[in-house]
């Protein structure tokens, strides 16, 4: 049951990186090794400009593809070591003539580790620190409709509450305050998740996710980097475990409201490897 939980977790987390949801209290054990390749589409014409929306016939439908792999390794029972990265391409069929981008993304490494745990009847209950970092992997273009990230680097001090049910059950609540590079400003992440194994094969995992940018302007305003960019999503994931060592994964994602950002439906399916 707790093997199942933890691939899981690894492959929500890395569904696309470019648009990743929030991590979860679950740990790989010290030796053990998770690969993730996953693909995912999202997609979007309409979009926010302030808090208005809008759609705009030279911008069109904005199409995005990220291929990603995520690797977690077991350095202790109570810690692991995080790498992810990604391959993202995005057009837009507008009469803008705006370009389409397609280049390598962010990486990002990080570590986290379980700080406290404690049982209660047949709860476990813990928290844990999550820091990381994000790195620019290549010069990619970030100040068009197009573009693939906000082309800065990341320092990010997040930190998790897990809460694990001896039956399966689990939620996770992860936050912190993420220091941004350059135009962007500071954000304050939101992410909670909750999960259920079915038939020790199936899990499923609705999730929700929200960011507070702590500055910036509106589209129009400025470049396209320095936008107070805000979103308010929901999904769904499932994995569905083949063997101990292999499972699929696929997610749904879809934005509520937000701010200078698109009115994005996401899609996603993953491949998982424990080793």
């Amino acid at each position: 049951m707790r093997t199942t939980l933890r691939l899981v977790t690894i492959s929500l987390l890395l569904a696309s990186p470019a648009l990743a949801q929030g991590d979860t209290g679950f740990l790989r054990g010290a030796g053990k090794t998770d690969y993730v390749l996953s693909w995912t589409q999202d997609s979007y014409d309409r979009f926010w400009v302030g808090e208005d929306k809008v759609s705009d016939p030279g911008v069109g439908e904005i199409t995005r593809e990220a291929t990603a792999l995520y690797v977690a390794y077991g350095l202790r029972d109570d810690m692991d070591l995080v790498l992810s990265g990604s391959y993202v391409s995005a057009e837009s069929d507008g009469s803008g003539g705006i370009p389409s981008v397609n280049d390598f993304q962010d990486a990002i490494v990080g570590i986290k580790w379980r700080a406290w745990a404690a049982r209660a009847g047949k709860s476990e209950f813990s928290a844990l620190l999550a820091p990381a970092l994000k790195m620019l992997i290549t010069d990619y273009e970030n100040n068009q409709p197009t573009a693939i990230g906000d082309g800065q680097g990341d320092l990010r001090a997040r930190g998790i509450l897990h809460w694990q049910h001896d039956s399966g059950f689990f939620a996770s609540l992860e936050s912190g305050y993420d220091m941004r590079d350059g135009l962007p400003h500071d954000e304050v992440p939101l992410n909670f998740t909750i999960g259920a194994t079915f038939f020790n094969r199936l899990t499923v995992t609705p999730f929700y996710s929200q960011v507070f940018s702590q500055g910036g302007y509106d589209i129009g305003q400025g470049d396209f980097p320095g936008v107070k960019e805000e979103f308010e999503r929901w999904g769904v994931g499932a994995y569905f475990r083949i063997t101990d060592r292999f499972g699929v994964t696929a997610l749904y994602r879809d934005t509520l409201d937000g701010r200078n950002t698109g009115d994005a439906d996401s899609y996603g399916a993953g491949l998982v490897l424990k080793l």
